[in-house]
């Protein structure tokens, strides 16, 4: 229900009878208020039990039953709003969650590096002492060799 910012005035018709309104609400909002208003009356007059009543008795009714609405619209929203109040707060909670599950797996994906490195220069390690043991064993197996012939 948009506001605007200077008072307007809106004819409206209720019961077949016009009412000027007064008010900060767009004509648009005055009208549908009022739309409502008389579809309620046109349910009520829809009851026989409703129409004998007295015309005041017949107002007040529809007015208690207007504010009845009101209120138990109101609950409905306090309701709505304590839900989604818990959501927010729930989401919160996943979202925090979720930041500490990626701190951990971006340390963990950190530490996985650092082991892979730490893998990758053991490996060459292991290919030059291979390398040099391979080197050094034929070295003794050529001073060998050399040393038989000589023999």
């Amino acid at each position: 229900m948009p506001r605007q910012k200077e008072k307007s005035e809106t004819v409206v018709t209720i019961s077949g009878k016009n009412y000027t309104l007064l008010g900060y609400e767009s004509d648009e909002y005055m009208q549908r208020v009022a739309s409502y208003v008389n579809s309620r009356l046109e349910e009520y007059r829809r009851e026989d039990s409703y129409r004998r009543l007295p015309a005041d008795t017949q107002s007040v009714l529809v007015l208690l039953n207007i504010a009845d609405e009101y209120f138990k619209s109101r609950v409905q929203l306090e309701q709505l709003t304590e839900d989604l109040e818990k959501r927010d707060k729930d989401l919160y909670d996943v979202k925090h969650r979720l930041v500490q599950a990626t701190s951990k797996l971006e340390a963990l994906e950190a530490t996985l590096q650092d082991m892979k490195d730490e893998m990758a220069e053991k490996d060459k390690k292991i290919v030059k002492l291979e390398t040099e043991l391979a080197h050094t064993s034929g070295e003794k197996v050529t001073h060998t060799k050399t040393n038989a012939r000589k023999n």
